[in-house]
């Protein structure tokens, strides 16, 4: 796929003099504008591969308006220019402005050259530290969406999830009262409530959830 660039920056002088730099290095600049609602405006007829932005203030905001343009433009990858170099600073621009690059604020030409490579190549440059500490995030999260589907499973009683086992294998109502031997009628009871419990639309999505949550596995266990 062809490179295509846009620069969103407030000093014309500097959007200039990187759109200059950039055709020096065979990067072709497509787009100068002074805030994203501008390129935001003109996504449908010229949309960038890679947009190089100002770290605006407040920076809350201004990473806000870039999640809402990644909403818009999820191929477009964002490389956040003149971002201060605090470690809490940079993740917020990863988790908040969803960017795939930055440059720190007493960053040089050469940087903004090898982080725009890098980012092209589907790389990214960090720190060694700044790399731990997104890896510590992420387990962080992890942790968090483990525990939180861990006590959305821990609602259902033993019975519900005997059958939410056997939902996962495709049995009906009928099979699962004749292995079980309770009433059918029972079995839709615990269906019901199932379904109301974990917030779930119908038996599809409940052995879908069963799956992609690792419950089966877990549950078989028991057995074991």
């Amino acid at each position: 796929m062809e490179l295509s660039i846009a620069i969103v920056h407030h000093h014309r002088l500097l959007r200039e003099a990187l759109a200059l730099g950039l055709s020096q290095h065979a990067f072709p600049v497509i787009r100068q504008v002074c805030d994203i609602e501008q390129l935001s405006g003109d996504v449908d007829h010229t949309c960038p591969n890679v947009v190089l932005a100002e770290a605006s203030h407040p920076l809350e905001k201004c990473l806000e308006c870039f999640s809402r343009f990644r909403c818009i433009a999820p191929e477009c990858k964002v490389i956040m220019l003149g971002v201060p170099d605090h470690d809490d600073t940079i993740l917020a621009c990863i988790e908040i402005g969803g960017v795939s690059g930055y440059v720190v604020e007493d960053g040089s030409f050469d940087d903004v050259i090898r982080t725009v490579r890098a980012v092209c190549a589907g790389e990214t440059i960090c720190s060694p530290r700044l790399a731990n500490l997104a890896f510590s995030r992420i387990s962080m999260l992890s942790r968090r969406i483990v525990s939180a589907r861990t006590l959305e499973m821990g609602c259902l009683t033993l019975r519900e999830q005997d059958i939410m086992e056997a939902i996962e294998r495709g049995l009906s109502n009928k099979e699962i009262a004749a292995e079980l031997k309770i009433e059918v009628s029972t079995v839709k009871n615990h269906v019901h409530n199932i379904l109301d419990k974990l917030n779930l639309q119908n038996r599809r999505s409940a052995a879908r959830y069963a799956k992609e949550h690792g419950f089966v596995a877990r549950h078989r266990s028991r057995f074991s």
